[in-house]
């Protein structure tokens, strides 16, 4: 008979109560006990033990006075203490620098918990604490609550949250004895907690970060010491509870209680919400290591496993004490007194004294950890999956691995080597719970562990991209020098989410983590390796840990495979690797099944009966004893107990049979298909839904579902279970397995029906009129769970399920394209930052498509619904083109995509033809170029026409070109416009920037010079060697040495800061033995390796080599098949360029015949690919490379399979190509050109999710890649210059082929007026449209008349001129009758109506700008950096000269603010101000002609200009005869525009504004003269310029510039005419927006 009838039977029998209880009245020899925090008050050292039987109510027996007024004398003692938070120490001679603040536990009280013997004297926080040094400026309180659980009554209802709040309040609202408030938080605060305590705490936490009148107070903590908490509970809580309900003192249950049971809901809450804001605390674990007397026996009331939180930044530490008197002490020289104290003395902040300097400035580590985050897309360590584990060790078992020789020499080794321990066992045999144990030990004993759990429930958990950026976070955490290169990474704007698990094991480890000199190893511990979809891929990565200057220990968890056996048998031969097995556990079996049926109704034969069955049957596996427990306890008889230990089967499968035959017959048919439903959620889901997003994907067929949880387990068994989190998932694998793969089950799943099932049901919520997903609303906060499930995982589904000739899949996809739930689909994802689901999602129709018309090839064509089949094949190309094209507005504006990017989206995609023309779009009219499809073009820029380009390389944030006048002009890789120019001052041979992208080099004919990144500054120049000439160059000795290889066989190396400025020679010149005695020759091609520490070389008559720098020894050499047949050696195949696969270690190039091959030195693996190329290079990340021909063709490789990705036919031949480093886009250089592809293909491979390139290189095979996206490009020449008209909005055009265009706007015909050989580089046209002048870089000047009276318009050369070089300016006079042209020398003065030169003057102020007066046509101004000059228009005769007086803001102390507009230096722009002058670059006159508005700018650092913009009144540009010069006053615009300004557009008026969705609109009665500019994140803007200055200046935003809009030419000719219509080139034409200004756009 069970505890509870044996107490409620016999009331009167004396009680046994367990040490976590507050006993029964105690004997005068005796301490009372109290429950966690007071146990038994005896010595350590005594051998004393309780004997609560003494004292046990026997029936007619009295109690003994002594005994009552012992009590009574105890119940005043426990009152006395008070209650609240109460000052027991503060300093006398100022403000105290931290607060102390201890909390008691269970059953304890504000001072008798810290009390040896309860004696006052031993109140140590009071009496010894204050007088220790450093202590004096500390204040020291007590927290008491009404923690008694023996009180009698009614059923106590308070619990953990109620005294955490009671905490807070007394630290917001407490009083001293003065009843001054104590206001806790001003202070740093140190709580010291014992036992229930440091629950009470953590809740604490909680609550105040949550609550806004309390979270000042508690975000003061800075430290927690816990003194023996019971974090995972413990198992003596229940029974407390239980004996307390029969107590015949009528003692009451009490929920808190209830809450300190192992694993109870509350404490799981507390640790999860606690571990995720606890991460900048200090945290110091001490718990105890004795046994606490209860009773006639003695036990331990918590175990280590439940004292310690297994954070990486917690101390942890044992006390010689038991629980009671852990926090306990008898005298100052108490070693346990010592420990605590010392660990608080380490947490004081330093007193600020008189002559004290305040601390240095340490690094801000949040924020370091913040780009950390970015850099790893990961903001926490895998605890969830830890705690899920650890939860289910049980106290005492996995400890038989402390005793396996292995793993202890493993744990223990003391060399620097790298090692790895492989521990393997059989499915179900506590692996991952043993993973758990040996990480929470590693922490416990203060070492540097990091841990990842491989989960096969979830699809994100199972890549090495994921272990390897979960690692790297964690590693970052505890390594402050790494944490510092994370950093800098992330600032370099590099994101790793979707990157390759080689890439982010070359850029994060290889190349930074294991070049750090740290003595202590890093231990990680990797559990199921077995689950993980690359485990191959991964184990050969670790395999190179041989290198590691830290040392890696290593451990990897998982099952027995011999895929696996065989990749540590070859990882054994270059790092030791030693193996353990996990089957030995028959000693934690027994334990586990003894606890399980430790109060279990029953005898103990019966009991030992199964615990002996059970084990017998074990065969090690945890699972199967766990599941037969589970039946075993759910019998009522001994007979029924005996016949399921008789029919239990041997192993899982047949386990899993009774399960579900079981579950079958006790289910009706309505909890049938719940069940099923549920499986299908479970086992389909591409993770783990959680119980509210299960609820609501239930829905409508479950709607009714009034307990989930209960119900889950009830309808589903076993099968399923539910962790901490509330996430949902199968109870193994090996369960799941049996579902799919046993058919004829009642609860068998076909996952590809079941896929289908689940993407019916995500497309259909997202279809349905959400709220939320309603194009005229904003995201909610409170989004449904389901949605972002929903939103995210479809395409999953879809890629997985089943394709028949059922139209459903495809009607309901087809209605979402065909609405605008697709629109509020996007945005969602947008903000969500999760724009990579669109390209998945695109992959999964493009794939689906292909299915489904394979499959309706076998039905009746009249039944292909081919509609909707076309509506899917547009969306799949817009959506990678959105990515692509708007993604970084998107993202930053997501309600975008429901009115302005449908708008710039070319006419014949699907997202235009259904949304484009809505009235969402706010009517932005778009025209003026061609733009019916997508264009892989990005864009096209001129590098420069005095020079030609030669070498191209693209880095993170930046891309490089060198052109042949040893210049190396650096562009933004967003914005393609130059941001820096590193001038070497002679032609460059070669040039390398360093891994770490913050050093450049670049190797001249005479000198070699290094430069910063930063700023452009040259770091030393050396002297080259004469006679020799480097073909390669690089960085070695992490950045610190230089390294080249020159034309006569020689490597050469130079220390950065050594005082000589030579090369010195490393080994002299490189020798290859062939056997035959044959010389080298001068090598052909010559590549340094990534490091810098070998060096491949290219002879004619020789093969491949690579050449050993350090060691100068031979590495190896690549023979081709065919030349290993010739009878004469020096018939090699010659080999043209070559390169390196900087994460791979293989050779890449190119043979004469332009075959492709791959080649490792190391392994003398190579392989070839049947193509015909001419240029080769590699991308960083080491997943494709690019190739070119003579042809000008361009064809993208994924490098482990040699598979064709994307290939561009374009006529023009290719100087150098580049690909990006995340792989998404080509660079080339054609003539004097740089073209930046981004085609679909690529988009598509870059944010394809990292596992699809893991698995398929240990695979094998990808049949995806082999089907190569085709591209032809038919680039229009780049626009030069561009002028628009006054009277319409037609325009006029020069390009770059010497070609002038006139575009007329009533029918958008396009007519060429002049064909020259030089590009164009001025047009200037008259106001009445009948004059055009264009001009040449050649000097060649044409004027010509427009005459459109006919049907064709009609354009005569009216004369001709030539003016030199240096043109600056073209201007017309109003009435048509004079030129004015403007050049570096001279400015000349011409007659329209003669032909001929009316004079011409020296121009003595080149760098200036001519306008017409505004209010006086007859007269010119030429607008100078110090003034204006007024002349007469007909004669350039100087009438007035107006000095400036500028007038800035008052809070500007220099006339160029620091934060004024910057731009880049003047090289980039040939007629722009040399570096060194100051110039007026722009003039802008106002519609109403009332004020003029100048750019000026001066020469600043880094040959960068700073920028002001001037306003000047028309009305003081007055023409007086006889009056003195007078100063004009030009005042600077607000800074809050200026600094806000890219380009100036120019000047327009704005109608009464419309509104839409997106943008707003407002009654408005006149119109408004306003300024458009363009901002520095590329959208148009307008700022009313004779708004009220001295009011916060407004900044109206109306649209943006696409991606593919935005390059240097391009924008440098960007306009408005006077109607307000916005004019931009594009790839050879000119787009033209309209209606923008009457629409504001507001996020």
């Amino acid at each position: 008979m069970d505890m509870f009838h044996r107490f409620r039977r016999k009331k009167t029998r004396p009680l046994a109560i367990p040490t976590i209880t507050e006993t029964l009245p105690p004997s005068p020899h005796q301490q009372p006990v109290e429950s966690f925090a007071e146990a038994p008050d005896i010595h350590r050292n005594s051998t004393t033990r309780s004997n609560l039987s003494s004292y046990d109510i026997i029936p007619g027996h009295k109690k003994p006075r002594s005994v009552e007024r012992h009590r009574r004398e105890r119940s005043v003692e426990r009152h006395a203490d008070p209650l609240g938070l109460n000052v027991l120490y503060e300093p006398d001679d100022g403000a105290p620098i931290v607060d102390i603040i201890f909390v008691h536990g269970l059953g304890g009280t504000s001072q008798e918990t810290w009390s040896r013997n309860r004696d006052p004297q031993f109140f140590w926080p009071r009496e010894w604490l204050p007088s220790e040094p450093g202590f004096e400026q500390a204040r020291i309180l007590s927290f008491g609550y009404n923690a008694h659980f023996a009180s009698s009554g009614r059923e106590n209802v308070l619990d953990i949250a109620d005294f955490a709040k009671d905490l807070l309040f007394g630290m917001k609202y407490g009083l001293n004895e003065d009843s001054q408030g104590l206001e806790v938080g001003k202070v740093p605060v140190i709580f010291v907690a014992h036992s229930m305590g440091g629950l009470v705490v953590k809740k604490a936490h909680i609550l105040g970060q949550n609550d806004d009148q309390y979270r000042q107070s508690i975000n003061a903590t800075s430290a927690i010491l816990f003194l023996s908490t019971p974090h995972r509970g413990t198992n003596l809580a229940e029974l407390l509870n239980r004996i307390l309900t029969v107590s015949v003192f009528n003692h009451s249950p009490k929920h808190y209680i209830a809450e300190l049971r192992q694993n109870s809901p509350a404490l799981q809450d507390i640790n999860e919400q606690f571990r995720n804001i606890a991460t900048h605390l200090n945290v110091f674990s001490f718990y105890e290591t004795q046994q606490t007397a209860v009773g006639p026996r003695k036990m331990m009331v918590l175990e280590k496993d439940s004292s310690i939180l297994g954070y990486p930044n917690e101390v942890s530490k044992a006390l010689d004490a038991d629980h009671h008197n852990v926090c306990k002490y008898t005298n100052q020289q108490d070693p346990n007194y010592i420990s605590v104290r010392n660990a608080l003395k380490s947490l004081l902040p330093k007193p600020m004294t008189a002559t004290s300097e305040p601390p240095p400035t340490l690094p801000d580590d949040n924020m370091d950890m913040k780009h950390v985050e970015t850099l790893l897309a990961v903001s926490e360590i895998p605890g969830d999956d830890y705690e899920f584990f650890r939860d289910r060790w049980m106290p005492g078992s996995c400890e038989w691995v402390f005793s396996r020789p292995g793993f202890l020499s493993w744990l223990h080794d003391t060399t620097s080597a790298s090692r790895i321990l492989w521990v393997n066992g059989l499915p179900g045999c506590g692996k991952s719970v043993l993973s758990s144990f040996i990480i929470g030990q590693l922490h416990a004993m203060g070492y540097n562990c990091q841990y990842y759990f491989f989960r096969f429930g979830d699809h994100n958990k199972r890549t090495v991209n994921a272990l390897l950026r979960s690692l790297a976070y964690q590693i970052a955490i505890d390594l402050p020098e790494l944490r510092e290169q994370f950093q800098k990474i992330s600032e370099d704007g590099v994101k790793l989410e979707k990157a390759e698990g080689r890439t982010i094991w070359q850029k994060l480890f290889a190349s930074r983590l294991c070049k750090i000199r740290v003595r202590r190893p890093l231990y990680w511990v990797i559990d199921a390796l077995d689950e993980c979809e690359a485990p191959q891929l991964l184990l050969s990565l670790l395999s190179s840990v041989t290198l590691s200057h830290i040392p890696l220990r290593i451990m990897f968890m998982g099952r027995k495979t011999q895929a696996l056996s065989a990749s540590f048998q070859r990882m054994d031969s270059s790092v030791q690797v030693d193996e353990l097995s996990a089957n030995d556990i028959e000693e934690d079996l027994t334990r586990y099944v003894e606890r399980e049926i430790e109060y279990m109704r029953g005898d103990s034969g019966i009991k030992a009966r199964i615990i002996q069955t059970v084990c017998e049957k074990a065969n090690g596996n945890f699972l199967w004893v766990h599941l037969v427990l589970k039946e075993i306890l759910q019998c009522h008889t001994e007979a029924a107990i005996e016949q399921a230990l008789e029919e239990m089967p041997p192993d899982l499968e047949p386990l899993y049979q009774r399960m579900e035959t079981a579950l079958s017959k006790a289910s009706r048919a309505g909890d049938r298909k719940l069940s099923n439903a549920i499986l299908t959620w479970v086992i389909c889901s591409q993770r783990a839904l959680t119980l509210e997003e299960l609820s609501e994907a239930l829905k409508p067929e479950f709607s009714e579902v009034l307990d989930l949880r209960l119900t889950v387990s009830q309808v589903c068994g076993d099968f399923v279970v539910i962790d901490a989190r509330g996430h949902v998932g199968m109870v193994h694998q090996t369960a799941r397995e049996y579902l799919i793969k046993t058919p004829g089950l009642d609860h068998s799943i076909t996952p590809r029906d079941g896929h289908q099932k689940l993407f019916m049901k995500c497309i259909s919520y997202l279809s349905s009129p959400i709220p939320r997903l309603r194009g005229d609303r904003s995201l909610a906060p409170s989004t449904p769970a389901f949605l972002h499930y929903a939103a995210t995982s479809w395409s999953y589904h879809l890629a997985s399920s089943t394709v028949s000739l059922d139209h459903s899949v495809l009607i309901a996809l087809s209605h979402f394209f065909r609405n605008s739930y697709v629109l509020g689909w996007i945005q969602l994802l947008a903000t969500w930052n999760q724009l990579k689901v669109l390209v998945y999602a695109s992959q999964s129709v493009t794939s689906y498509l292909g299915k489904k018309s394979k499959v309706d090839a076998e039905s009746s064509p009249l039944t292909h619904r081919l509609q909707e089949k076309e509506l899917l094949e547009l969306w799949a190309i817009d959506l990678v083109k959105i990515v692509g094209k708007f993604g970084g507005q998107l993202v930053k504006h997501p309600r975008t995509i429901q009115s302005l990017i449908p708008t710039l989206c070319p006419t014949t995609t699907a997202i235009f033809q259904h949304f484009g023309q809505s009235k969402a779009s706010g009517n932005i009219l778009l025209g003026g170029f061609s733009r019916s499809r997508w264009d892989d073009c990005l864009s096209k820029f001129s590098v420069g026409r005095d020079t030609q380009s030669l070498r191209i390389t693209s880095l993170e944030r930046l891309f490089a070109v060198l052109t042949s006048d040893g210049t190396l002009r650096l562009y933004d890789v967003i914005t393609n416009q130059p941001i820096l120019q590193i001038p070497h001052g002679e032609r460059v041979l070669c040039f390398k920037f360093s891994p770490s992208q913050e050093k450049c080099v670049t190797y001249g004919f005479r000198t070699t010079k290094v430069w910063n990144m930063k700023d452009s500054r040259q770091i030393c120049s050396i002297s080259n060697p004469n006679n020799a000439k480097a073909l390669d160059v690089s960085f070695a000795d992490d950045e610190s040495t230089i390294v080249s290889c020159s034309d006569d066989r020689t490597v050469r190396r130079y220390v950065l800061g050594t005082p000589e400025t030579v090369w010195n020679v490393v080994s002299g010149n490189v020798e290859y033995d062939d056997g035959e005695g044959r010389q080298l020759n001068s090598p052909r091609r010559v590549a340094f390796n990534l490091d810098g520490t070998i060096v491949a070389l290219a002879f004619r008559g020789f093969p491949l080599f690579v050449w050993d720098i350090d060691s100068a020894n031979l590495v190896g050499r690549c023979e081709r098949a065919s030349d290993k047949s010739r009878s004469r050696q020096d018939l090699y195949s010659e080999v043209g360029p070559i390169c390196w696969n900087p994460v791979t270690g293989h050779v890449l190039g190119l043979y004469q015949d332009g075959c492709v091959f791959k080649w490792h030195p190391w392994e003398s693996d190579s392989q070839e690919l049947r193509t015909v190329a001419a240029g080769i290079q590699c991308s960083l990340d080491g997943v494709l490379f690019v190739t070119s021909n003579t042809n000008g063709m361009l064809q993208v490789w994924n490098f482990n399979h040699f598979a064709l990705v994307y290939q561009l036919s374009y006529h023009i031949s290719i100087i150098d190509m580049a690909l990006s480093p995340d792989g998404r886009r080509v660079y080339d250089l054609r003539e004097s050109f740089c073209n930046i592809w981004e085609p679909n293909a690529l988009i598509r491979l870059a944010e394809a999710d990292e596992k699809s390139s893991e698995t398929t290189s240990t695979a094998g095979g990808s049949t995806q890649l082999s089907l190569a996206s085709e591209a032809s490009n038919e680039s229009f020449e780049p626009l030069t210059a561009l002028a628009t008209g006054s009277r319409t909005w037609s325009y006029c055009s020069g390009d770059d082929a010497g070609v002038v265009r006139l575009i007329r706007a009533a029918d958008q015909a396009s007519i060429q007026i002049a064909q020259g050989f030089m590009p164009v580089d001025h047009i200037a046209w008259s106001d009445d449209e009948k004059y055009v002048v264009t001009a040449d870089l050649g000097g060649r000047l044409n004027v010509r008349t427009i005459d459109d009276s006919s049907p064709v318009t009609k354009c005569p050369l009216l004369f001709e001129t030539k003016t030199g070089s240096g043109l600056r300016q073209v201007l017309i006079d109003p009435h048509s009758e004079h030129m004015l042209l403007v050049t570096t020398a001279f400015t000349e003065l011409w007659c329209l109506n003669s032909n001929t030169m009316i004079t011409t003057k020296p121009n003595v102020n080149p760098y200036s700008q001519w306008i017409t007066h505004p209010s006086d046509s007859a007269y010119v101004i030429q607008c100078a950096f110090t003034g204006v000059e007024i002349y007469q228009w007909s004669t350039l005769d100087e009438i007035e000269y107006c000095p400036f007086e500028r007038v800035l803001q008052e809070s500007s102390k220099e006339d160029f603010p620091e934060h004024a507009a910057w731009r880049p230096s003047s090289a980039s722009f040939p007629m722009s101000p040399d570096g060194n002058s100051d110039a007026i670059e722009n003039v802008f006159v106002s519609k109403t002609g009332s004020h003029l508005l100048l750019q000026a700018s001066r020469p600043s650092a880094q040959k960068h200009r700073m920028v002001q913009y001037l306003k000047v009144r028309t009305k003081d540009l007055t023409v007086a005869d006889d009056s003195p010069a007078s100063h004009v006053a030009a005042r600077e615009i607000p800074r809050s525009i200026a600094s806000k300004m890219e380009k100036i557009l120019g000047f327009a008026y704005k109608s009464p504004r419309r509104g839409s969705h997106g943008l707003i609109g407002e009654a408005e009665t006149e119109e408004e003269e306003v300024l458009a500019f363009l901002d520095h994140d590329d959208w148009v803007c307008s700022w009313v310029i004779g708004s009220d200055e001295t009011a916060k200046p407004k900044i109206r935003r109306h649209f943006f510039l696409p991606q593919d809009w935005l390059n240097l030419d391009s924008l440098r000719l960007a306009t408005i005419s006077r109607e307000g219509k916005f004019f931009c080139p594009r790839n050879g034409e000119v787009a033209v927006v309209s209606n923008w200004l009457q629409n504001e756009w507001v996020d």
